[in-house]
């Protein structure tokens, strides 16, 4: 390991220990969970929660499921999880987050085998994948959504359980397509969860979510894939055609290795042309591209989904991808960065970020 990568494990793990909130005197209590930044952000956010996750799990792996059974309290009775719980004991839970939790969940049991945390949890991940299942499914695909119809809110809280807050992606509206990261991320919770019930001998139980991870892998591949085009998109619910907004988001059924080796290989080509071995949030050659939040920056989780995807493929354009990002949180010496500009590398918004912590980890260990 180099001196670069020394250096950001150590700058890593660090940031995420100054980020844990101790035991008492919060809602979550009594377990110890970790926040985005202590500086910038009151409380405990859902996706965010299962990344930070899997990052201290590779150090401490209570700690990892302290942080899964104290966000796991707010879950609603329908098995939707909040977007965030506040210090104050208030929390947002009109809409969620993309769901992590149960792919965050196999990862910490793979380290330290406790079943005991597997049986606490089962039946919590499961109610969650049956709300999405009933809530956020239509035709077979997964879509965003949020429960305040009637509010003037209501799409900037569609948007907000993305994720990808306003990204370019959602310059359509968001509410009229089918997320191609979401279905990947239900493909991710349907193996997990057949994985867990696997180690639980819970056989038909199994058998049901690997038959859903099956049907919705053979739908995105016919549905989400423009084959005129070459690529992975959102798609429309009501006319089916594919979307010309491009992000890494379309490198996710890489990720979850679920592209022919031709769909793969025109990805590829994607990356090369369309992402100058960066990964900002929204191909440089869109015309909305800017610096602005999801419109442009550097993100590391969905970068490193959209890079592993490419070298789960052995594709060289991968590593290039991994060494452009880890020398722009290198660079920046003063903390980790939340997104980072991906053209001059500068960080950008919270100096002391979780889960980029967690996934310069994922660049480097998990390669």
């Amino acid at each position: 390991m180099n001196i670069r990568d020394k250096e950001l494990l150590i700058r890593s793990k660090s940031i995420l220990t100054d980020n844990i909130y101790e035991k008492d005197g919060y809602p979550w209590s009594p377990y110890r969970c970790i926040t985005p930044g202590k500086t910038e952000f009151d409380g405990i956010w859902n996706w965010d929660s299962a990344f930070h996750a899997i990052g201290v799990s590779r150090w401490d792996t209570e700690l990892a499921k302290e942080s899964i059974l104290g966000f796991l309290k707010f879950q609603r009775e329908d098995g939707l999880l909040p977007d965030v719980i506040w210090e104050s004991g208030e929390f947002e839970n009109r809409y969620t987050k993309p769901p992590v939790f149960a792919w965050a969940t196999k990862e910490i049991y793979q380290r330290d085998s406790d079943i005991d945390f597997l049986n606490n949890v089962y039946p919590a991940l499961k109610k969650n994948a049956e709300f999405y299942m009933r809530e956020r499914s239509c035709d077979g695909l997964f879509f965003y959504d949020s429960d305040d119809k009637d509010s003037n809110d209501y799409i900037t809280h569609v948007k907000w359980e993305s994720g990808w807050d306003n990204s370019v992606r959602w310059d359509k509206k968001i509410t009229e397509y089918y997320a191609i990261d979401l279905n990947c991320f239900m493909v991710m919770t349907f193996r997990s969860l057949h994985f867990i019930a696997t180690e639980l001998e819970l056989s038909s139980d199994a058998e049901f979510w690997h038959n859903e991870e099956i049907k919705l892998s053979l739908l995105i591949n016919e549905r989400m894939w423009s084959t005129e085009n070459g690529y992975y998109a959102d798609t429309c619910k009501s006319t089916g055609a594919i979307s010309e907004v491009l992000t890494p988001a379309s490198f996710m059924p890489l990720f979850i290795e679920i592209a022919t080796t031709e769909q793969a290989k025109a990805m590829k080509k994607i990356a090369e042309e369309k992402f100058d071995y960066k990964m900002p949030t929204v191909s440089f050659d869109n015309p909305e591209y800017s610096n602005d939040y999801w419109r442009g920056p550097t993100w590391l989780n969905v970068a490193y989904f959209a890079a592993k995807g490419l070298k789960n493929y052995n594709f060289d354009v991968a590593d290039k991808i991994k060494e452009n990002i880890l020398n722009m949180c290198y660079n920046e010496h003063n903390g980790i960065f939340e997104n980072y500009d991906s053209i001059t590398g500068r960080g950008l918004c919270c100096d002391h970020f979780s889960w980029s912590c967690v996934f310069i980890a994922e660049f480097i260990l998990n390669w």
